[in-house]
């Protein structure tokens, strides 16, 4: 049986391929088109996700190498500005994904289970465990793959 972390990584993994298969990229202005004022479109919302890896593998790992850790927040909506996520080519992305989830997976594999009760303390939501800081990204998937997904229908 595999542990919880082979589960966990084995999700991060998946990740990419679930996103690869769900961006139309033969439709070039649907994957651009910003459904509403303040919303991203689907590319956006591919370029977040890689953000959103690279913070959270940050944290566990400050998690683990560090006592109770500060874990800084993050402005999304100006990360995925500041990274031109709308102009970037999304075979690019979706390769930048795959290396921001390997890592993540990796770094999960690894873990022994002692750590998992390890916490930093989130400058929004408070104390988290580092087993928080991998369940938290994993859950986000759906509503980050429907919002995708909508993103591309409007």
């Amino acid at each position: 049986m595999d542990t919880e972390q082979e589960q966990w990584a084995t999700q991060f993994r998946e990740i990419p391929i679930t996103f690869h298969h769900a961006v139309q990229t033969t439709d070039d202005q649907a994957i651009r088109r910003r459904p509403a004022v303040g919303e991203w479109s689907a590319i956006e919302v591919l370029g977040h996700m890689i953000d959103k890896m690279f913070h959270w593998s940050n944290r566990v790992e400050r998690i683990l190498l560090e006592e109770r850790p500060i874990l800084p927040g993050y402005d999304q909506d100006t990360e995925v500005r500041e990274h031109g996520y709308q102009r970037a080519d999304p075979a690019v992305l979706h390769e930048r994904l795959q290396q921001r989830c390997e890592r993540f997976a990796a770094l999960v594999a690894s873990l022994p289970s002692s750590a998992l009760q390890r916490e930093g303390v989130h400058g929004e939501y408070g104390p988290m465990t580092l087993r928080r800081c991998i369940e938290a990204p994993l859950e986000s998937v759906p509503e980050h793959l429907e919002q995708l997904r909508a993103a591309q229908e409007r």
